[in-house]
């Protein structure tokens, strides 16, 4: 008999996505699970005909009734713009696209993370990133401490963004490295933050880099989102068209 998290998923993500998509007011939907379809976040932009706690509640019910998939509400993040949008049936909308920005966004989008024990006191993070309409895996390992576990996640951030920045580029160009000096996590304000410093190398040029999140749900993330805010105007200014 099959354990219940190894069960397959009876929904896809992008039917799911689609789904959410025909809701009143949803933008842009972006669903991130684990295997056996176990939803860890649920990303939605929205206009303001809707307010956020009626968006929750909506996607909350149409998942439970369209795929009989029950998601915490704590999972589900709404974020609200004025912006104009086209409207189009869902079934016809391959990418999420606001009026006046390039079909395929070009920043590096966090989408996924995972961590697993590989072998007594390691621990194996894998970072997964999209850009460009494509998604791109890092992955690093480390001792299980926190110290060593910050900086392999964000090793596994900057292995993602280096395959993304590499499949993209023209053959006469060189391979870039990504480089981390260091990440901490500080106390200001009475909040914790996640800084990362690392050097982007690039041919000759070497410019150094630095990010800052703050870590409201955990270490691990706020490091994923400040080495990709570090790493934003270098990628966009140096590989994107």
């Amino acid at each position: 008999m099959t354990a219940p998290h190894e069960e397959r998923a009876k929904w896809t993500i992008q039917e799911a996505e689609r789904l959410l998509l025909s809701l009143q007011g949803v933008v842009s939907a972006r669903i991130v699970a684990r295997p056996g379809g176990v939803v860890e976040e649920i990303h939605l932009l929205t206009s303001t005909d809707v307010k956020p706690k009626q968006t929750v509640r909506n996607v909350e019910s149409a998942l439970l009734a369209h795929l009989d998939l029950s998601v915490d509400h704590r999972k589900i993040s709404v974020a609200q713009t004025q912006d104009a949008v086209t409207e189009l049936p869902a079934a016809e909308i391959p990418i999420h696209i606001l009026p006046g920005r390039e079909p395929y966004d070009s920043r590096v989008l966090f989408y996924g993370h995972h961590m697993e024990t590989e072998r007594s006191n390691t621990v194996k993070h894998r970072v997964e990133i999209e850009w460009r309409g494509e998604r791109y895996v890092g992955e690093a390992s480390a001792a299980d401490m926190p110290r060593p576990k910050l900086e392999a996640v964000t090793s596994a951030t900057l292995r993602a963004i280096e395959k993304a920045v590499i499949e993209n580029l023209d053959d006469d160009r060189q391979h870039p490295t990504l480089s981390l000096d260091g990440v901490k996590v500080v106390d200001a304000f009475d909040k914790k933050f996640v800084v990362v410093a690392l050097h982007a190398i690039s041919g000759r040029d070497t410019s150094r880099l630095s990010g800052t999140n703050i870590a409201d749900e955990s270490t691990d993330r706020a490091a994923i989102l400040a080495t990709l805010q570090a790493t934003d105007r270098w990628v966009r200014g140096n590989f994107y068209p």
